[in-house]
């Protein structure tokens, strides 16, 4: 019994030692496992990603392909089968709708557009004119197309719906025409135009207006377009001795700007009545020359011996006048020592008349000589004949007094009267003898017309 208890005993210890050292196998064959991973890992990847890259890639159309949708055969009915199957029940495939944006809800609604303004503005033309009636004012109401200040007038209901009795007064006027005129109008008053310009440019203004006596109105120009401003300061317009007695008068240069402007007449001083005013283009007036009316005394020349003789006269304008008593020189004019010179200074160039204050003693035969202003552009003078440009003043007013005689051309037919054509600056005028008898008393040099 024993032997047999022991033998099992010792079978038992010896498994028992087998099933340890197959644990102590595994767990160091485990750890060579992970010891190899561990060593080989970088080579492992790179192979692995080696073989990812060199794989096919399946074309853009087929990583795109979409798998056509599934169709389900419909069961195809036998006419001969007495018992057909029933056809399939049909079921509907729900299908999702594209999502859309949604359009933002907007106003049906028709906007009302404003009632344009009856009164303005209208289009003042490039270059062009333009008449604007006072009561034509621009819509806007008190504080934006006027200001009245006259609580007890009409108003301009009679016209304007748009201001009624709040507008300015207005009353039917007696002026050509007809109409209305602004009136009652008080110091400070202002009323406003609109007025649309093609060109910018400056304008003339003219004021249609009447008052009294007693009245001394006085208005104010101003025009606005954006940052664009001009204001004409104040204008006195006087009185036209009735409050329906019209007259015209002018605001020069008032500057419109191109695009539409806004024209303020400011009453400074009321009293007055306005009809209307005329906008026309402003057209600069030749600045004339200054005119030039210039006296000499005959006996104030120089050269004056030889033949020239200077006498005593008490009817003679400073109590002396010349003469000569030589020979004749008929054809040509005298040299140099035979002529009697007067300088002056011709304030612009233009054309200027010789006068001289003559008697010859009604002589009808030895009445003439010889004039000449050196610088004389023949081409541009007056009825200068000849190229030297003396003159053959001949056939003198014939009276035995002293009288005034214009320098005329006795080479021409019918003894035209000479204008001789002179720069500005200084210049000579001569005196030849032709014929003895003439007595000079004083010159008369002048570019205004008017006789002496």
């Amino acid at each position: 019994m024993n032997t047999i208890k022991h033998g099992t005993q010792k079978q038992t210890k010896e498994s028992g030692q087998g099933f340890v050292e197959y644990a102590i196998i595994l767990i160091f064959v485990g750890i060579a496992v992970v010891l190899v991973v561990s060593l080989m890992q970088p080579a492992i990847g790179d192979v692995f990603s080696r073989f990812v890259a060199q794989a096919p890639v399946a074309p853009p159309s087929l990583l795109n392909y979409t798998p056509p949708p599934t169709f389900t055969s419909t069961a195809t009915s036998n006419p001969s089968d007495p018992n057909p199957p029933d056809p399939p029940t049909a079921t509907s495939t729900p299908v999702t709708p594209t999502a859309t944006s949604t359009p933002t809800a907007t106003s049906t609604a028709t906007a009302t557009s404003a009632t344009p303004c009856p009164y303005g503005p209208p289009q003042l033309p490039a270059g062009g004119s333009m008449r604007v009636q006072m009561e034509d004012f621009r819509c806007g109401g008190a504080g934006v197309a006027f200001q009245d200040n006259d609580e007890g007038g009409p108003g301009s209901g009679a016209y304007r719906t748009d201001v009624g009795a709040e507008g300015p007064d207005l009353e039917n006027t007696t002026d050509a025409g007809s109409g209305y005129n602004v009136g009652w109008v008080n110091d400070g008053e202002w009323i406003e135009y609109e007025i649309d310009v093609v060109q910018a440019a400056a304008y003339d203004f003219i004021i249609r207006n009447a008052s009294i006596s007693t009245s001394n109105p006085r208005v104010r120009i101003s025009v606005t377009n954006g940052f664009l401003q001009y204001d004409s300061g104040t204008v006195t317009l006087g009185p036209t001795n009735g409050w329906q007695d019209w007259t015209n008068d002018t605001i020069s240069q008032v500057q419109l700007f191109s695009g539409t402007n806004i024209v303020r007449f400011t009453m400074v001083r009321g009293q007055g009545n306005y009809n209307y005013f005329d906008i026309q283009p402003y057209i600069p007036t030749a600045t004339p020359p200054p005119w030039f009316n210039l006296y000499l005394e005959a006996e104030s020349g120089s050269g004056l011996n030889g033949q020239w003789d200077i006498n005593n006269s008490g009817s003679a304008s400073s109590g002396q006048y010349i003469t000569w008593g030589g020979q004749a020189s008929l054809d040509n004019p005298p040299g140099s020592n035979r002529q009697v010179t007067y300088s002056f200074n011709a304030p612009s160039a233009g054309l200027y008349q010789v006068h001289l204050r003559v008697d010859t003693g009604n002589s009808g035969t030895t009445d003439s000589i010889w004039v000449k202003i050196d610088g004389t552009d023949t081409g541009q003078s007056q009825n200068i004949s000849r190229s030297d440009g003396w003159v053959k003043f001949n056939n003198m007013v014939r009276v035995s007094t002293w009288t005034w005689d214009q320098v005329h051309n006795a080479d021409s037919s019918g003894n035209p009267l000479v204008e001789f054509y002179l720069p500005a600056g200084s210049h000579t005028l001569r005196f030849g003898y032709r014929e003895a008898d003439t007595w000079i008393d004083r010159i008369y040099i002048t570019n205004s017309g008017n006789p002496p």
